[in-house]
C-alpha cells in the first residue's frame, strides 16, 4: 500500500485545494505586478524619467515566477504519482483488486474480453455466455465461481452459438483470470 492507502479514488479534496491555492497565487502575483510602478500624479512627474526596477522588486519577481512554476509542475505530477496505485487496484463498480487479479484482468483482455461479456472488464462479446450473469448472478459463492471459471479454462466449452478451446490458460494464469473473474462477476 502506498503513502494514501486511506485516500479517495481521485484524492478530490487535495486536488481541489491545490487548483485554487496555484490561481490564487497566480492572481496575487498578476495582482503585485500590475501595481508596480509609476500611476496617477507620479506618473506624470516621472514620465521623461526611465525608471530601473528595483533589485528587491526584481529578485520577488523571480522568486514569484519561479514558485508558480514549480507548484505548476510539482502538483500534477504528485497527483498522477498517487492516483496511478489506486486506479490499478480498482475495478468498476468500485471493487478493490489484489496483485493477482490484476494480473488476471489483463489477461482476461488479452483472450477472453473478445468473446465474453464483462462490465468489470468493459468487454462486450457475443460468442460466449455472458460472465455477469452466468457467473455472477447463478453461482452464489466466490469459490464456486472461481471452481466454475477454471473448469472452463481448463476443458474449454462448447455449448450454445461458440466454441471456447481447452487450456487458453494454465497454472497460475489460469487462476489469475478465475480469481478475476470470481471477484467481478455480476458487479
Amino acid at each position: 500500500m502506498g503513502p494514501f492507502a486511506s485516500a479517495t479514488r481521485y484524492l478530490p479534496r487535495a486536488m481541489v485545494i491545490a487548483i485554487v491555492v496555484t490561481w490564487a497565487l497566480l492572481g496575487l502575483g498578476v495582482f503585485i505586478i500590475a501595481m508596480r510602478g509609476p500611476h496617477g500624479a507620479r506618473a506624470a512627474a516621472d514620465a521623461g524619467k526611465p525608471k530601473a526596477p528595483s533589485k528587491p522588486g526584481r529578485r520577488a519577481v523571480t522568486a514569484g515566477i519561479a514558485v508558480m512554476f514549480a507548484v505548476g509542475l510539482t502538483v500534477p505530477a504528485l497527483v498522477l504519482a498517487f492516483n496511478g496505485e489506486n486506479k490499478a487496484s480498482v475495478a468498476v463498480g468500485g471493487l478493490h483488486l489484489n496483485a493477482e487479479q490484476q494480473r488476471g484482468r489483463n489477461l482476461f483482455a488479452q483472450a477472453c474480453a473478445v468473446c465474453h461479456t464483462l462490465a468489470a472488464a468493459r468487454s462486450y462479446g457475443r460468442t460466449g455466455p455472458n460472465l455477469d450473469v452466468r457467473v455472477g448472478v447463478d453461482i452464489p459463492t466466490p469459490a464456486g465461481r472461481k471452481a466454475l471459471v477454471l473448469s472452463a479454462i481448463g476443458e474449454g466449452r462448447a455449448r450454445g452459438l461458440g466454441q471456447m478451446p481447452a487450456g487458453l490458460y494454465q497454472g497460475k494464469e489460469a487462476e489469475e483470470v478465475a480469481a478475476f473473474v470470481a471477484k467481478v462477476a455480476g458487479h
